[in-house]
């Protein structure tokens, strides 16, 4: 385990405005939750920006970060969300020295903070499992940087090169039409969000009100938030909502119905959304969290990613870092005693 003090090392953090970060970001590849894009979405949700920071020494960024305003269970918390950006070495101690730093910078700004989540490569004292939500640390992304349809098949692993040209010719021969409709009404995006609620009741989870889905779409516009729809005779029956940053793709938010499984309509969907991205020079589509061993909830969808790249992709996760550890320690205990309550009352 690494502790580091802030004195010890010579880096110091600066706060920054959006261009600032912009300009010390440069061409690095960047989480769509760390541009200044996002905080349009983030206000839209009623979170306002703590602040955006610099990591740097003797004035070279290191590494740059944005945190938002949350709350849970009444206690303010402060998250970034796929952040920091690191853009030079990632150490042990860098990450260290950046929490430290954080953490004073908390204290002083609002010390009511109770703990910053943030994401960090490798464990240490002052992180901790999260206090809710699942995140993740392993994902699959689909390379798309040989353009060609049949190229981008041909390094996929065998099964998965079979599946996307197999799920093509299937829903093709169910008469489903693909298509981007990123400019879509809110009408017809209501017509949509219900495959959503078909997918939670199916998969045994609670999808966010329709708002947010459309809220997300409105505040980061088509040039980093994109809709790609399947319909069967006018029916939606898979959509993917897909986030864009310079020439990478993340498939943030996904469904299908149940009827979509007898034509394969999500891998057809999928394989659309790829060809479609490939075609405009993206490099990567990330299919966005993997299973593995600190994250196995996330095995069976695990399962079906792992078909589209020959091997996963180690990202960083996700910890809770206590401000206030007593409190933190209190929201852990409560949290346990619920969720005790619950199973024994077998809601």
């Amino acid at each position: 385990m690494t502790t580091v003090r802030p004195d010890e090392r010579p880096e110091v953090l600066r706060r920054a405005t959006a261009k600032e970060m912009r300009i010390a970001i440069g061409c690095t590849p960047t989480p769509v939750e760390q541009t200044e894009a996002w905080q349009a979405f983030e206000a839209s949700q009623g979170r306002s920006l703590f602040g955006r920071y610099v990591y740097e020494l003797e004035g070279r960024p290191v590494a740059a970060i944005a945190l938002y305003r949350y709350e849970a269970a009444g206690q303010p918390y402060v998250w970034a969300k796929h952040g920091p950006v690191w853009l030079k070495e990632q150490s042990p101690e860098r990450e260290a020295h950046l929490r430290s730093l954080l953490r004073q910078e908390v204290r002083s700004r609002e010390p009511r903070v109770v703990f910053i989540r943030m994401h960090a490569r490798y464990r240490a004292r002052d992180t901790r499992e999260l206090l809710s939500t699942i995140a993740y640390d392993r994902t699959y992304v689909i390379d798309l940087r040989p353009r060609d349809p049949d190229r981008i098949a041909e390094i996929m692993p065998k099964d998965g090169r079979r599946a996307v040209r197999r799920a093509q010719r299937v829903a093709e021969g169910a008469g489903c039409v693909i298509a981007e409709e990123t400019g879509l009404d809110r009408q017809a995006f209501e017509e949509v969000y219900e495959v959503m609620v078909a997918t939670a009741v199916r998969d045994g989870f609670r999808p966010h009100p329709c708002q947010v889905y459309w809220d997300m779409l409105q505040s980061l516009g088509p040039s980093h938030a994109r809709l790609f729809v399947l319909r069967r005779d006018g029916v939606p029956h898979a959509w993917d909502l897909v986030t864009v940053v310079g020439r990478h793709a993340v498939a943030y938010y996904g469904a299908s119905s149940d009827e979509s499984r007898t034509f394969r309509g999500a891998e057809a969907l999928d394989w659309f959304v790829a060809r479609t991205l490939a075609a405009e020079g993206c490099e990567g589509l990330d299919l966005m969290g993997a299973d593995s061993a600190r994250v196995p909830e996330l095995y069976s969808v695990g399962q079906y990613k792992k078909r589209y790249a020959r091997h996963a992709t180690e990202v960083d996760g996700a910890w809770d870092v206590p401000v206030h550890r007593l409190l933190y320690s209190a929201m852990v205990r409560a949290r346990r005693a619920r969720w005790a309550l619950r199973r024994r009352l077998g809601v």
